[in-house]
């Protein structure tokens, strides 16, 4: 049994708002084995998760309203809009503010002054490994993130409320980059060598960036 103490934060997030250029689409409607890739992380992570967010673009709420629906009754999952909107800058193929600011859009949102963030590209989550980087990461602080092969792993880490106002700030001078507000709050980053005893523990942070990366991933989940 789990020491009450350790338990996790009942939130989890999952980040849907990218638009997936080097798909082809955006990777909400991706499918792996006939299966859309956002039930396979589901099922990962709903054994954790009392509350489940997912944060999407204005662009995609048609297709969660309708293709979707049935996943979103299924589990029970509350949409959340990212603040694109409201924070964007304009490239070659929109606007986007990337996973930042449906960070924030799910931490203003969620019941809960921990989360627990992932993509929705993520089907191998592995719940050892989240309660791991959960178990050694400092609770004072405002990020509790892997830090594996000498990088951080943002979109696999725990977020908390404290959080919003450094992020936004970042969002509204124009970065958007998911690190960039690291140096403003406290940061607890957990090394690999806390995750070594976890047989295959890199696999849960891998995700799915390009066509090759999807059809290896058919068969294996």
């Amino acid at each position: 049994m789990n020491d009450p103490k350790e338990e996790l934060p009942k939130t989890t997030l999952i980040l849907a708002g990218g638009r997936g250029k080097r798909m082809g689409g955006d990777k909400l409607a991706l499918a792996v084995d006939a299966e859309p890739l956002l039930s396979k992380v589901l099922r990962r992570v709903r054994d954790f998760s009392e509350e489940i967010l997912l944060s999407v673009a204005s662009r995609q709420l048609p297709y969660v309203s309708t293709v979707l629906s049935g996943i979103i009754s299924l589990y029970g999952i509350r949409v959340v809009e990212d603040r694109t909107a409201l924070f964007s800058y304009t490239d070659a193929e929109g606007k986007s503010s990337g996973p930042l600011a449906g960070i924030v859009a799910g931490l203003e949102a969620s019941s809960s002054d921990w989360i627990f963030v992932c993509a929705c590209d993520m089907p191998r989550i592995s719940e050892s490994v989240v309660r791991t980087l959960w178990k050694h990461g400092d609770k004072s602080a405002s990020v509790i993130v892997p830090f594996i092969g000498g990088f951080y792993e943002p979109l696999h880490a725990f977020y908390r409320k404290t959080c919003i106002t450094a992020a936004t700030e970042i969002l509204e001078s124009g970065r958007r980059k998911t690190t960039a507000f690291y140096g403003s709050v406290r940061v607890s980053s957990v090394g690999e060598e806390f995750f070594s005893h976890l047989p295959g523990f890199r696999r849960s942070f891998e995700n799915i960036n390009s066509k090759s990366d999807l059809e290896k991933m058919a068969g294996l989940l």
